[in-house]
């Protein structure tokens, strides 16, 4: 009986974290929706990252690092 207490007590802890978690295994997610998502994630990182650059490069620099990119871009 006292090999079965720690299987319990385990089991509980496992329920009790489970019920505690808003990611449970019933959630029926779709590829797009992981995509859809890591793309805003990505997206958002770049425009909140990039007022910070600018400030730091200053006004010529940084306007001339976004026209070569820019161009390298329709290049691509």
């Amino acid at each position: 009986m006292s090999s079965n207490e720690p299987q319990n007590d385990e089991a509980a802890r496992e329920k009790a974290i489970n019920d505690w978690l808003p990611v449970t295994s019933s959630r029926n997610a779709k590829w797009w929706y992981s995509t859809f998502h890591n793309v805003t994630a990505m997206v958002g990182a770049g425009v909140l990252s990039l007022p910070y650059a600018m400030a730091q490069l200053g006004w010529y620099v940084s306007i001339n690092i976004c026209l070569i990119l820019t161009l390298l871009y329709i290049h691509i």
